[in-house]
């Protein structure tokens, strides 16, 4: 029997703690979003009962909720709320990747660490948790209906776009004889959580226009469309990333009908991301399940088992060799948030005003 240290050693949880935190960090250097001091205003309309925000984002009301039930009411205070949050829920992705065993690091190496690194403040790192989630459960092969159901109804409380378009990617990925029990309850899920998200929007009284609502507006589509088609490959690394060698790997040395899943997978989570203009921010979420069911298939290959170390170094060298390549309204590989304070210059302000009185 494994001790305690073997352990946690083996499930790679150490590892995947430090690593995440050197990536989001010192590699990809996390950035809060442009207008979260603007959602930092949304809990005081709230608890006025006067909402002047129209923007769909009211629709994700994690962090707003969270600054409500504390009462927060100083913006600083509200953003190391945000990080600390943030550092929460990657401590808890860290922890539910144990059933990846050796391989759970390589789900660290996704598109999705980018998104929550450069976009902090907005309600991705939970959607990442619960995709994940949802996506064990559907691996496990277990009856965890109810497990599902609220994973399910949460996520799309947090996101329903994002729900809507892992339903689809996941129906295709999910084994057929579980193919029924996955749509009625991720399909209850989205009905309760949609009908939530209405109540909850008719309690604050907001007036603006929803996600789907916005998808309409005039060259949303057109503008989605001619991102993606004219970055298709920086897209494509920008959900995969390090893992993208792996995948190719795989379909070579795998049968066609597993392929086939893959790439219908695939392109369903690239015709979804054609009518966001969030393009890579989309995308890496949407092939969250691609990359956990790969990475799962993993251990089912000999030559990459008997290949595993060499194969974890080439990944790691062509991820930090390439480094994030990001399609958000223009081509990034820095953050687009850089309109307020930087990060690293909030934790020394903050730390500096509370220990004023001592250093002096």
């Amino acid at each position: 029997m494994k001790s305690k240290i073997e352990k946690i050693l083996y499930d790679n949880l150490f590892v995947n703690i430090l690593l995440t935190i050197f990536l989001t960090h010192i590699f990809y250097k996390i950035s809060f979003i442009n207008r979260i001091q603007g959602e930092f205003l949304l809990i005081e309309q709230i608890k006025s009962g006067s909402i002047d925000s129209t923007q769909f984002y009211v629709e994700s009301p994690l962090f707003t909720l969270i600054g409500v039930l504390f009462d927060i009411n100083n913006f600083d205070i509200y953003l190391l709320f945000v990080y600390l949050i943030t550092l929460i829920f990657l401590f808890l992705i860290t922890i539910n990747l144990k059933f990846l065993e050796n391989y759970s690091t390589l789900f660290l190496l996704t598109g999705w660490v980018v998104t929550v690194s450069w976009f902090m403040g907005h309600v991705d790192i939970l959607s990442v948790l619960l995709i994940l989630l949802i996506t064990k459960i559907t691996i496990s092969k277990n009856n965890q209906e109810l497990k599902l159901l609220f994973f399910y109804t949460l996520l799309t409380i947090n996101h329903n776009a994002i729900a809507f378009v892992c339903f689809f990617v996941l129906l295709i990925l999910v084994e057929k004889e579980q193919r029924i029990r996955f749509i009625i309850f991720s399909f209850l899920g989205q009905v309760f959580g949609n009908l939530l998200i209405s109540i909850y929007l008719n309690t604050i009284n907001f007036s603006g226009r929803g996600r789907l609502r916005f998808v309409f507006n005039d060259n949303v589509i057109l503008d989605s469309v001619n991102f993606v088609s004219e970055n298709i490959f920086v897209v494509v690394w920008s959900g995969f990333m390090g893992m993208l060698i792996l995948q190719l790997v795989l379909s070579i040395t795998t049968d066609w009908k597993s392929n086939r899943k893959f790439l219908i997978s695939l392109l369903i989570s690239l015709f979804f991301t054609c009518i966001a203009l969030d393009t890579s921010r989309i995308f890496s979420l949407s092939v969250i399940p691609i990359s956990i069911y790969t990475i799962d298939r993993l251990k089912n290959s000999k030559f990459i088992r008997e290949n595993l170390s060499y194969l974890y170094i080439l990944s790691f060298t062509i991820l930090f060799i390439i480094g994030p390549r990001y399609v958000h309204g223009s081509y990034l590989n820095i953050s687009p948030n850089n309109e307020i304070e930087s990060f690293y210059n909030f934790i020394p302000r903050i730390i500096n005003s509370i220990m004023s009185g001592i250093w002096n």
